[in-house]
């Protein structure tokens, strides 16, 4: 049986001390959504770019990113034994509406297990058992190509998610856009702003992405997009589908019909189906 030690693998790590902006910097250089924040060795909390996008674009006060600590923001971690089933470790995501878990204890992390980590083990175990129409998602959020990042940011702190759908004018889909986009332009635009006025102006640039008239109005979706989004059929293997996902580094899949209907299937999807 495949136990949790089985797959989990290495956590990056951030001393609790750290800035926001250390963060950000961290995710962004290795390309990862998670840091387990550590006071000295023990693992003290979790920092997603979900979490830092939730504050950036709900909070009202005027500090910068340097001046925002991390401990502010950091969840609390759900750990796990090594020991646990891969149906208990979904399950336990799916129920605490989190994805990843960490092995080990408070005294000592072992590695961080996520839902990659469990599709990725699906790819591989589970050829030929299930086709993808099993889980297909009817419905998923999203908006326009022409939309304005204001409505594309609104929609991910309503619908409570980190990722948005874009559709072309067809109501396609055609692109993604992450919390982790809107990152590398927040430092751009900071790196941009002088010290002495860093504070005052990394508040006004967060509240601009949700303005109508700054610079969350005049941009829009087409703009920040990335990630084309790859598709499957229904009678795809769900095996095969998973495998998309982990080569591509990508977390969803659009599955579209003979008649063209399309519906979603992400790694949350796989990851509740194992429940």
């Amino acid at each position: 049986m495949v136990i949790a030690k089985n797959l989990m693998h290495e956590q990056i790590t951030i001393l609790r001390d750290s800035s926001l902006s250390d963060a950000i910097k961290k995710l962004l250089y290795y390309n990862i959504s998670r840091l387990i924040v550590r006071k000295d060795l023990k693992p003290v909390g979790i920092l997603t770019e979900k979490d830092i996008g939730d504050f950036l674009f709900k909070d009202t006060s005027a500090s910068s990113l340097e001046q925002i600590p991390i401990d502010k923001i950091m969840k609390q971690i759900i750990f796990i034994d090594g020991t646990a089933s891969v149906q208990e470790c979904a399950r336990t995501m799916i129920s605490k509406g989190i994805s990843s878990l960490v092995v080990g204890t408070s005294e000592k992390a072992e590695g961080i297990l996520t839902k990659t980590d469990i599709v990725a083990n699906y790819a591989e175990s589970h050829v030929g058992e299930n086709k993808v129409v099993q889980i297909k998602n009817p419905g998923y959020v999203s908006v326009s190509t022409e939309s304005p990042l204001s409505e594309a940011i609104q929609k991910m702190l309503e619908n409570n998610i980190s990722r948005i759908i874009v559709t072309n004018q067809n109501k396609k889909p055609i692109g993604i856009i992450t919390f982790r986009d809107f990152f590398g332009i927040t430092l751009q635009l900071a790196s941009q702003i002088d010290v002495t006025e860093s504070a005052v102006l990394s508040g006004q640039m967060r509240k601009g992405f949700l303005s109508d008239v700054g610079f969350g109005g005049i941009s829009l979706a087409r703009d920040i997009m990335t990630r084309k989004i790859l598709s499957v059929s229904p009678d795809d293997d769900l095996s095969y589908a998973c495998k998309l996902m982990i080569t591509n580094q990508i977390n969803g899949l659009a599955v579209v019909d003979k008649e063209g209907n399309t519906g979603i299937i992400s790694k949350t999807d796989i990851v509740q189906f194992l429940t």
